[in-house]
């Protein structure tokens, strides 16, 4: 019996939570897919992995990069750095073969990053129009939007950025609007962009702690939307359209402000925040959003992520943990229901395919995980190694899975042929 046993509409707009956003078939359109929560909803890919049978194409990508790849039909979206560092790009692809259509380029300069960090870890955002990406040039951060012929929309600095660990924050379009969470050391602001002109339309100021590096998601409130974003000072909702904050959690910690690279994710009406830091702390609370007024459920300073992302079906919160362990709990109480070895460590963020977890860890091995909690313990069902290491995050879309690793981007799935 698989932890998910549920008609493929109510799972998705489970998973979703009560943002309830679809994912297309054909589409990953930003971090994490379209509603930044990692699930491939009426997706599928083949339970057993075999790279002989299922390896639909490897390509060599030209620059180095550890930002994920997005999907908008045909047409694979990524960034990468020259092994130089004298120029940054995006890069398209087609998602069929891996054949590069056209690339945009950008000057750089040679910046310290931390060592699973890299001069282009930003994922960028796509729509029907345009393609939204954040670039950093080893001093200053540009936000570019792209058509889809590679044609330049308009560029947008804004301005200097400062972090020990580097850049890799991730855009969000929506409703005809770029929004960046722009965190780093000392400064901390939430910006809006007309995505047609580039134009400002709003930006808030939040409290400033250690960069973050979280992207912020979409959420439905009955007829009405708000922008969510999570970090060191906590979460907080904005109005779309005005950038108004409708409510505010502050994070308390025990000692030093926490980091956050995690994104907040939301489960019905249940936040989940990870945060952690280099040397091993960890902080994890699960709010309940309600009528405005965010109340925290439970917490826990030891065993979920720093930086890959949880996922969450069935009332159960599962994922892998820096440390390669593979957890379930119970979402409503934090109640462990596993928690075991897998593998080393894992930066990557793992997605949901049918009811199934793929997971990738730092050396790039790939496991198809099927989190069976009434078990109480998960099935890997196969576990396939792609020769290189893996700090991104997948994308998944049209029945396949892409994954980049430091210097190939692989697609995995059913062979048309």
């Amino acid at each position: 019996m698989k932890l998910l046993n549920l008609p493929k509409i109510l799972f998705g707009c489970l998973l979703a939570g009560s943002a309830c956003l679809s994912i297309q078939g054909d589409t990953w359109s930003r971090f994490r897919g379209a509603a930044g929560d990692g699930v491939a909803t009426g997706q599928k890919l083949p339970t057993k992995i075999d790279l002989k049978s299922h390896l639909v194409y490897k390509v060599k990508l030209g620059g180095n990069g550890n930002g994920s790849p997005v999907l908008w039909n045909d047409r694979i979206y990524v960034q990468e750095s020259s092994a130089d560092a004298a120029s940054r790009h995006l890069v398209c692809l087609n998602a069929d073969n891996g054949k590069e259509i056209w690339r945009a380029t950008e000057k750089g300069i040679f910046a310290k990053t931390h060592a699973k960090s890299s001069l282009a870890s930003a994922t960028p955002a796509v729509d029907a129009e345009r393609i939204a990406c954040l670039t950093w040039d080893g001093k200053d951060v540009n936000l570019a939007s792209y058509d889809h012929a590679g044609k330049l929309q308009w560029r947008v600095g804004l301005g200097s950025f400062s972090s020990q660990h580097g850049f890799g924050h991730s855009p969000v379009i929506h409703r005809g609007r770029v929004y960046v969470n722009f965190d780093q050391d000392g400064s901390a602001k939430l910006l809006a962009f007309d995505a047609s002109s580039g134009k400002i339309a709003w930006e808030a100021e939040r409290k400033a702690f250690r960069s973050c590096y979280s992207t912020p998601f979409i959420r439905a409130v009955g007829a009405k939307e708000e922008l969510v974003v999570g970090s060191t000072a906590g979460a907080t909702g904005y109005d779309l359209a005005t950038g108004k904050v409708l409510w505010n959690h502050d994070w308390k910690f025990d000692a030093a402000p926490l980091r956050t690279v995690a994104s907040p994710l939301l489960v019905g009406d249940m936040l989940v925040l990870c945060s952690g830091d280099g040397k091993g702390d960890r902080h994890m609370q699960v709010l309940k959003l309600a009528d405005g007024k965010p109340t925290l459920v439970w917490e826990e300073k030891k065993t979920f992520p720093y930086v890959p992302m949880l996922l969450a079906a069935g009332g159960k919160l599962f994922g892998v943990n820096d440390k390669g362990m593979v957890l379930c709990c119970e979402l409503a109480t934090g109640k462990m229901i596993y928690n075991e070895r897998l593998t080393d460590g894992v930066s990557a963020s793992p997605v949901l395919v049918d009811g199934r977890m793929v997971a990738v860890d730092e050396k790039g091995r790939l496991f198809v995980i099927e989190p069976d909690a009434s078990s109480g313990k998960p099935k890997v069902l196969s576990k396939v190694d792609l020769g290189e290491p893996v700090i991104a995050s997948p994308a998944v879309g049209g029945g396949r899975l892409w994954v980049r690793g430091e210097q190939n981007l692989f697609c995995i799935g059913a062979r048309k042929d």
